[in-house]
């Protein structure tokens, strides 16, 4: 007589093998036809696993986000604590992201904000914290260059000062290894 599998043995194998959706999907359905299911055992519950937080996230124009992350967390399964986190805002020439990032990397990243056709403008970036709710959580930011650039209030594309860390005048070649002094 062997052994069958449960749902909850069946949601252990998938997370411990660490499955894609679509291998997740595949597998229960390969261990139903070779009855190694119990009957009670529903293969259909991996292919709508995204549904418990669909409901958490929200369209504004072209801003997807989840204004509700202590949600989010239980519906993860993750206790949450906003000290733990960290905000990592990156974009692409046609999209922007908000994720977040465990300090000890413990957890996976979590998506929390997608704009599509926006540039990385202060006011779409404010635009996106707002939705999300950051003044309430209150991360620590990190992205590249730019995207603290833009948040310093720095003015964006070619700019004489554009590294807000030293302040040289980065147009000025010539004088890059001599001059030892920079006005401020």
């Amino acid at each position: 007589m062997s052994h069958l599998i449960s749902l909850s043995d069946l949601n252990d194998l998938v997370r411990d093998l660490n499955l894609s959706k679509y291998q997740s999907e595949l597998l229960p359905s390969i261990l139903k036809e070779l009855n190694l299911l119990e009957k009670e055992t529903k293969v259909c519950s991996f292919c709508k696993r995204q549904q418990d937080s669909q409901d958490l996230f929200f369209q504004d124009v072209d801003v997807i986000f989840c204004n509700d992350v202590d949600s989010l967390f239980k519906a993860l399964g993750l206790q949450y604590n906003p000290q733990e986190w960290r905000l990592f805002i990156d974009s692409s020439k046609v999209s922007l992201k908000a994720v977040l990032l465990h300090n000890d990397n413990k957890h996976p990243s979590i998506p929390v904000g997608y704009v599509v056709r926006m540039k990385e403008t202060y006011e779409n970036l404010k635009r996106m914290l707002s939705s999300i709710e950051y003044s309430k959580h209150s991360w620590h930011i990190c992205g590249d260059l730019k995207v603290i650039a833009v948040l310093a209030g720095l003015q964006a594309g070619y700019t004489k000062f554009y590294c807000f860390l030293c302040q040289w005048d980065s147009r000025d070649r010539k004088k890059h290894y001599i001059k030892k002094v920079w006005p401020k």
